[in-house]
């Protein structure tokens, strides 16, 4: 017997209450939403929640899931004789595109923000599965960037700096376009992208250098 949760109608009332959570969480928080918020604003009656979901913690868990697959792990083109450098800018350039991407539902990056301040146990839940594959790819990037003798702790620090000016970018965006309307404008994203871009490569290149400099003076 076909599994009637797999069915285009079935599938179709999950995404409305996807999104329709997505929306209610980011603006109330978790504990604020109510169950009957979100079903009025999906469209779709109370019982759909447990029969989809269980209940309100195991829907939230399902949304910050949705809402994390929804950026990528790899670069969507990686050439191969492409520098360090480039692959850099080039994760830059994507991940402020993915911020502009319409197809994104509006309430990702607050939602994601509230998450990130604030981890909960559906954070958990897909630490392994989904998150760490996207650390470990920027990990080894920067890797390539500061060269084979730097330390994990420096390499986490280097990952951690690079992230950071696109995470604040991105979960900051209301703030920031209050200081300065421009400066996130799709238009400027390229410009953007070279700015965080070459910010870090000189962060970059001078823990690189100063681990050079160590390393010759460990030598007899």
């Amino acid at each position: 017997m076909a599994n009637v949760k797999n069915n285009a109608s079935s599938q179709e009332t999950r995404r409305k209450l996807i999104d329709a959570a997505g929306k209610i969480f980011a603006e109330k928080g978790f504990h604020a939403a109510t169950i009957k918020e979100i079903t009025d604003q999906a469209g779709v009656n109370l019982a759909s929640i447990n029969y989809h979901f269980t209940d309100k913690a195991e829907l939230y868990a399902a949304v910050i899931r949705h809402a994390v697959s929804l950026t990528p792990c790899t670069l969507p083109e990686e050439p191969s004789e492409s520098t360090p450098e480039a692959r850099l800018r080039a994760l830059v350039v994507h991940a402020l595109h993915d911020f502009h991407d319409p197809g994104r539902p509006a309430w990702r990056a607050t939602l994601l923000s509230h998450e990130l301040n604030q981890p909960t146990a559906a954070m958990d839940a897909i630490l392994d599965e989904l998150i760490w594959p996207r650390v470990r790819f920027a990990r080894g990037l920067i890797r390539d960037i500061l060269g084979p003798k730097a330390t994990d702790e420096e390499v986490a620090q280097g990952t951690f700096s690079v992230t950071a000016q696109v995470v604040h970018y991105l979960y900051n965006a209301g703030l920031l376009r209050r200081l300065n309307p421009d400066l996130l404008a799709a238009e400027n994203v390229a410009r953007l992208a070279d700015h965080i871009t070459q910010f870090s490569l000189a962060g970059l290149y001078a823990m690189r250098d100063r681990g050079r400099k160590k390393g010759s003076r460990r030598r007899p």
